[in-house]
């Protein structure tokens, strides 16, 4: 009897083969974060759930980026399909500093530990590429001193809202989160975004940056870049028609010495 059901695919997919829910007289389908659906294995789920809805629904899209490849996909589920976007004058926030660091691979982690000791950092918001690279990197950094925590599609809902509880409260200073986790992540007091991993396009890394900078406060937003990955970054300031500077990791020096003044 009720008009609006939210859920995930899984849990939609439990509750019809319990004959819990009854999708036959559906009207409309609403794919929320539809890139990722379709990107991230969803895509059988997402066939069995509208196998199970009527032919006459309507079928809506909604996503903060929608990649060529997303697209193409995205219309073999839509007949007729109209797009409605958002124009933006600016894709990026005015008050974020943008720059990046030339790293390999297997420096990456000691890179990173550098910069958040350097930073005035009052919240990070660290991009993995993986699950797996999320919980990696927070054992990683909590080894060498760092308080952090992880936020990924492994978690409940109860630890998720532990983690972004604490987040927000400033008694987690560090979260390392997938694309996927973050998103929907709406917390105002985030100073700096780093991308440990680089995102898959342009448009996701408009999207992680646009974390912080927000209500009118100034953010930072770091890349670490392998030297293969350097021309990504072209790609992305052509797409932002802004540059992005790179920048020189702090040496030993500069970290004994800011200790010493902490110390003093």
């Amino acid at each position: 009897g009720v008009h609006i059901v939210v859920g995930t695919p899984g849990r939609l997919i439990d509750l019809i083969q319990k004959e819990a829910l009854d999708l036959s007289r559906l009207s409309t389908i609403v794919l929320d974060e539809a890139d990722e659906m379709l990107s991230m294995g969803f895509i059988a789920d997402i066939e069995t759930i509208l196998e199970k809805t009527p032919p006459t629904r309507q079928t809506a899209l909604f996503s903060a980026t929608m990649p060529p490849a997303i697209r193409r996909l995205a219309d073999r589920y839509l007949k007729n399909p109209r797009s409605c976007a958002v124009a933006r004058t600016q894709l990026t926030v005015e008050g974020v500093e943008q720059r990046y660091y030339v790293v390999n691979e297997k420096d990456k982690v000691a890179a990173l530990s550098r910069l958040l000791e350097m930073e005035e950092i009052t919240s990070a918001l660290i991009f993995a590429r993986t699950r797996i690279g999320t919980a990696e990197l927070v054992t990683e950094l909590t080894g060498r001193g760092f308080s952090s925590e992880a936020l990924n599609g492994d978690m409940s809902q109860d630890a998720r809202e532990g983690v972004l509880s604490r987040f927000r409260h400033n008694r987690t200073k560090v979260v390392v989160a997938t694309d996927v986790a973050a998103r929907g992540l709406d917390i105002d007091d985030i100073s700096h975004v780093v991308n440990y991993d680089l995102p898959h396009d342009p448009e996701a890394y408009v999207h992680r940056i646009g974390r912080t900078a927000r209500a009118g406060k100034r953010g930072i937003a770091i890349s670490l870049a392998t030297p293969k990955e350097v021309w990504f970054l072209r790609k992305v300031e052509g797409f932002i028609k802004q540059s992005i500077t790179r920048a020189t990791l702090p040496k030993e020096a500069d970290i004994e010495a800011k200790r010493e003044t902490q110390l003093l």
